[in-house]
């Protein structure tokens, strides 16, 4: 596709550079600061956020979202949940249809639950699915293995649907890099894209089943954040999707739209367990040791994020408790008391020492957290233990194993999104997992509010896990960065309570692009 991808880009330029063509013919333009995120196809997209949110614009889901972020029909026009929660029947919008015309049934829904069971895709879990069948070519039952909550909001918004007469033949997705791996059925079609340049053209679908979209052609380009102010600034471009917080005062000065949220993809500390940390005291020691005020100011400074909340929900999640959960304020006298009923005495120095010896904590975090790794690892010296800081390699970090090498590690992690798989964020084995069994009542009032039959009784069981988180602390939640994009008034944007699809902090969800 690459050749005929840089052709349309030209003519598309050239477009752009027409001074006399009509606003409502001019494609929407937005930036991305980083380059090529792939092909926007399931199997072939990058492993981030953004890279699926792109594909979401080719390729729908069952259920979709509206501007509020609350599920909507997409290609099932309706669903209905056994009693026992364990059968989903699902009526398709029969005037879906793929980009190449053929019509979006029910048996390529089955086609696709059967086809990611035996090829997963990163960002669905199949595991409680016991089977999907076509009834006919409208209807669609689920059949699950146990109870689960989120299923709507969860699982059936994040499962991309695949035609089955081009993927049925596909023995290795992964490999299928042909442009009919591109053929979708969501509002826009895949029209060019130039992977060197990170660029793609999508091409409006007049015949979309909810609706023409509002614009013929959207692109979105590569370009750093301050040739996009620029950009935006002559009008050469409609939206920088990724505006750097601390950039966003000087582009309202121009005269330019900027939107800002909690991206509650948080920085934490996460405690290895196995070792020093598997007791709660200790936990709760090194969070009153820290000053979370202090590490918000140097690493995000001038509102470019805010204090993390410490019951894992950040402000804004719907699915947050009203409370003031415990801030574990910055207390040094009350951590030394805390560490001294664990054991630990000081030399003449001030320094920890343990049965004798001294105490040194073994810090690792990559080149992405360094900055706020290094104030913590400050902040710790200064409190008396000794630190061994060392920053690895993205890769190096993922292999480290629960209980090995090391006793703090500083990540981001995702507190947004349905809570289906916050399983996997605190009890998983997953590098930035918190990698937490405690005494299993936060295991417990996870899977109970899994498998609650009404939405009130699993708000309720997700308030008792956000007590626990913030009274146990799996992790410590340090700063929540703010996200910003900015706009010149062709198109209202503004961030949902919790993320766009599976939870990404976004203003560009492509039901922005979709008539209201």
């Amino acid at each position: 596709m690459r050749g005929l991808s840089r052709i349309a880009l030209l003519a598309l330029f050239a477009l752009l550079a027409a001074p006399m063509l009509a606003q409502e013919d001019r494609p929407l333009v937005v930036t991305d600061s980083r380059a090529d995120r792939g092909m926007l196809a399931p199997y072939l997209h990058s492993r981030n956020g953004i890279a699926y949110l792109y594909t979401s614009y080719v390729f729908d889901s069952l259920v979709s979202q509206d501007r509020q972020g609350r599920p909507a029909p997409g290609l099932a026009a309706s669903w209905t949940t056994s009693p026992d929660g364990l059968t989903a029947d699902l009526q398709m919008d029969t005037r879906a249809r793929w980009h190449d015309g053929k019509p979006v049934t029910a048996r390529d829904a089955a086609f696709t639950f059967a086809y990611m069971a035996r090829r997963p895709y990163p960002f669905v879990s199949l595991k409680n699915v016991a089977g999907a069948e076509a009834l006919s070519d409208s209807h669609l039952r689920i059949r699950l293995k146990t109870r689960d909550a989120g299923l709507v909001s969860g699982l059936l918004m994040a499962l991309p649907i695949l035609p089955e007469h081009i993927y049925a033949s596909q023995e290795a997705p992964e490999r299928f890099t042909a442009p009919e791996a591109a053929t979708g059925s969501g509002p826009y079609r895949l029209a060019g894209y130039d992977k060197v340049q990170g660029r793609y053209m999508l091409e409006a679908v007049p015949d979309y089943y909810a609706g023409a979209p509002r614009f013929p052609r959207l692109m979105i380009v590569a370009m750093a954040p301050d040739a996009a102010i620029r950009a935006l600034r002559g009008g050469e471009i409609d939206v920088i999707s990724d505006l750097p917080v601390e950039r966003a005062a000087l582009v309202e000065a121009q005269g330019l739209q900027v939107v800002r949220a909690r991206s509650g993809h948080v920085t934490k500390l996460a405690f290895n367990h196995r070792g020093l940390f598997g007791a709660r005291a200790m936990r709760q020691a090194l969070a009153q040791a820290l000053d979370r005020l202090a590490i918000l100011d140097i690493t995000a400074p001038n509102g470019a994020g805010a204090l993390a909340e410490t019951g894992y929900f950040q402000q804004g999640s719907p699915w947050r408790e009203d409370r003031a959960d415990p801030a574990w304020p910055h207390d040094p006298a009350r951590a030394a008391e805390l560490l001294e009923a664990q054991g630990f005495t000081r030399d003449g120095a001030g320094r920890w020492r343990r049965a004798g010896s001294p105490v040194t904590l073994r810090l690792v975090s990559d080149e992405s957290q360094a900055r706020v790794a290094q104030v913590v690892a400050d902040q710790l010296d200064t409190f008396g233990f000794g630190v061994d800081l060392r920053l690895m390699e993205r890769t190096a970090l993922q292999a480290l194993p629960p209980g090995g090498d090391y006793d703090l590690l500083v990540a981001s992690v995702s507190t947004t999104g349905d809570p289906g798989d916050i399983a996997t964020r605190v009890t998983g084995e997953a590098w930035n997992a918190d990698r937490y069994a405690g005494d299993g009542r936060i295991a417990a009032a996870l899977e109970a509010a899994r498998q609650a039959a009404t939405p009130e009784e699993r708000l309720a069981h997700l308030h008792a896990f956000q007590r626990l988180y913030a009274e146990e602390l799996p992790s410590l939640m340090l700063v929540d960065p703010v996200m910003a994009a900015a706009h010149g008034g062709r198109i209202a944007l503004d961030f949902m309570p919790d993320g766009a699809r599976i939870g990404i902090p976004t203003a560009i969800d492509k039901s922005a692009f979709l008539q209201e």
